[in-house]
């Protein structure tokens, strides 16, 4: 996809990008590096570029040493990210064929200002960018079909990355409409709404709505496997029925959503359902939630509840079992979210969580059958189990960064806790800090207490292992940063005790 979009602009998000993400004035030839381009090259860009960060309310220095951007605080790379991919003239006739649903050549000629040599190069482009989304372009008329599903997978990730959340891209369908039927639907006591990215879901559905009205219908996916006159079917189909009649809608609106809710609710938002949901399928939601709380239990976590997320991953693997395209799942066409990050975080700051959890994905992927593991983007899958993991972070950062501190006062306890207090507020870190309660000091009693690092308000000599500090009544950053250091010391120490004991457990149990 990211083929589509022109040359020029692929460059210019290349230079913003750079910018946004650097600590520190860039030369014209580090950009230039970052572009893939010539100095010559990146130079005309930069008026370009200095118009649009102007027009979202940014400043683009040009300095003596470099270049150097500074956007609004409420402003983020996302916004050059919806420009560089409306500057697509390829995405904008993608976009035109399946907004009108079908289209003759002479109308997106007229409708797009172009050629019939332009429209044909870029229909081949275009045919050959959706192949990997399981989508096909077909020209007589001109019309997106394919797995319905996917169809409306596809459409749902373009109009969020290309508009965002605020801008409504497809105006044959009432906005107020469906934004009042999908609020209705997260106060129904019965649907768990927690984890729901709500404006894409408004747009799936407005996506689905401008599909059915052009005459193309769920059933057409491979994923649709349950017949519809199944019990449980209609079982569903009746819940929504119950649930639309509530809403002021015409019988004829209340028939065209109930059948695209109760597909939904039947075969894709089985997870945040209270009642579980029989399927015509294998289903092994139960034994993918026994292997995240084995996981959560070997790391010593707190119990969690992971039923909601082990449905969600069998879905999610069940789909990449009968879909066999290369990005046909992803949930983002070319932009990962800005929470994608979480990734990379768990990956290189808990490496030994991020293998276990690996591990465990090997395990539940040799349970169904026709599943290729080389053909899944497994990052989509970590992604979907860290980012519904509850207080996993937390706990993560708990477990490999907690460094105890015991702070002691001659003056009293309420000195000593005034330090704690202190102490708490200024470092901004997983710290357990806890005051020594006892009127005298010594090495012996010190031995009563399990702690990394003892602070003082005086000065102490003790033969102690662990480092001792003086907070002086007056106090800057220079006198913190030697604890500050001894902190990072202490949590390397007792990461690698942690690993250790979990290793160590391990080999007991072979």
């Amino acid at each position: 996809m990211w083929k589509l979009v022109p040359e020029k602009e692929r460059r210019i998000y290349a230079l913003i990008k750079t910018l946004y993400f650097a600590d520190k004035t860039l030369t014209l030839k580090e950009l230039a590096e970052s572009a893939g381009s010539s100095s010559r090259a990146v130079s005309s860009y930069m008026d370009e570029l200095k118009t649009r960060v102007d027009k979202i309310g940014g400043t683009l220095y040009s300095l003596s040493d470099g270049y150097r951007v500074n956007l609004p605080d409420n402003i983020s790379i996302d916004s050059f990210q919806r420009m560089t991919l409306r500057s697509s003239p390829a995405l904008q006739l993608l976009e035109e064929i399946f907004l009108k649903g079908e289209a003759i050549g002479f109308d997106l000629e007229n409708d797009l200002h172009i050629s019939s040599s332009t429209l044909g190069r870029m229909i081949s482009q275009l045919k050959k960018a959706v192949a990997d989304y399981g989508l096909e372009l077909e020209t007589r008329p001109y019309r997106i079909v394919g797995d319905e599903f996917l169809v409306r997978r596809f459409f749902t990730s373009y109009f969020l990355e290309a508009y965002g959340y605020k801008e409504w891209p497809i105006p044959s369908v009432d906005y107020v409409e469906i934004n009042e039927l999908i609020t209705s639907l997260s106060k129904i006591d019965t649907v768990h709404f927690k984890t729901v990215n709500v404006p894409k879901f408004i747009l799936f559905t407005a996506v689905s709505a401008l599909r059915e009205q052009s005459q193309f219908f769920l059933n057409q996916s491979k994923l649709v496997e349950t017949p519809e006159q199944s019990k449980h079917f209609k079982q569903m189909q009746t819940y929504v029925n119950t649930w639309l009649d509530t809403l002021s809608l015409s019988s004829e609106k209340k028939a065209f959503y109930g059948s695209i809710y109760t597909a939904y609710m039947f075969y894709y938002f089985r997870s945040y359902t209270e009642n579980k949901i029989e399927i015509n399928r294998p289903d092994y939601s139960d034994i993918i939630e026994k292997e995240l709380g084995k996981l959560a239990r070997s790391f010593e976590f707190p119990t969690n509840d992971f039923s909601h997320v082990s449905v969600k991953i069998d879905d999610m693997i069940y789909q990449f079992s009968k879909i066999n395209y290369s990005n046909a799942l992803n949930s983002y066409l070319i932009f990962e979210p800005s929470d994608y990050d979480l990734l990379r975080v768990c990956k290189e700051r808990y490496p030994e969580f991020y293998q276990a959890l690996l591990q465990a994905l090997d395990r539940i992927y040799s349970l169904y059958d026709y599943l290729d593991p080389d053909k899944i983007n497994s990052d989509e899958v970590l992604y979907l189990i860290i980012s519904r993991w509850d207080q996993l972070y937390l706990n993560l950062y708990e477990k490999y960064t907690t460094c105890r501190i015991l702070v002691y006062s001659p003056f009293g306890y309420q000195h000593a806790d005034n330090i704690a207090q202190f102490l708490r507020a200024k470092l901004e870190r997983a710290c357990d800090i806890t005051v020594y309660t006892e009127p005298f000091i010594d090495e012996e009693r010190l031995g009563h207490y399990s702690f990394d690092i003892l602070v003082t308000s005086v000065s102490l000599e003790l033969a102690i292992e662990q480092p001792a500090f003086v907070l002086l009544s007056k106090l800057n950053r220079s006198h913190l940063m030697p604890l500050f250091d001894a902190i990072d010391e202490a949590v390397k120490k007792n990461a690698k005790i942690h690993s250790d004991k979990r290793t160590n457990h391990k080999l007991s149990n072979l």
